[in-house]
């Protein structure tokens, strides 16, 4: 049986892993048809802090079978001040003229 901590950093990334990498390491320039979307507890728990927050996002590289089962790169998890953050992307694929949108999170939110 795989150990679900198994780090895949050295697992080449799907097409959609490396389509959704591209998304993260845009920050701060993601523009329509793609969207950004901070909740209202990220800007309102660490106003003077997104900065920090979005480039931890852009750095994310903590993969595992545990938290990407797929190899899609569509959601990580770390700790900021005390509090559990998640981001996710979801792939509207044209809907409502969007296309990728990227969510970051309290993990209380979600």
């Amino acid at each position: 049986m795989a150990d679900n901590a198994t780090d895949r950093r050295d697992i080449e990334p799907s097409e959609t892993a490396q389509r959704y990498d591209r998304l993260r390491k845009s920050i701060p320039f993601i523009r329509k048809p793609n969207v950004l979307l901070l909740t209202c507890g990220i800007s309102g728990t660490f106003p003077n802090e997104v900065p920090l927050i979005l480039q931890m996002v852009k750095e994310f590289d903590g993969f595992n079978q545990g938290n990407d089962p797929w190899n899609e790169h569509d959601f990580g998890a770390f700790d900021f001040r005390g509090e559990r953050i998640f981001w996710k992307i979801d792939d509207y694929n044209g809907h409502e003229d969007y296309e990728l949108v990227l969510t970051v999170m309290l993990a209380s939110e979600y």
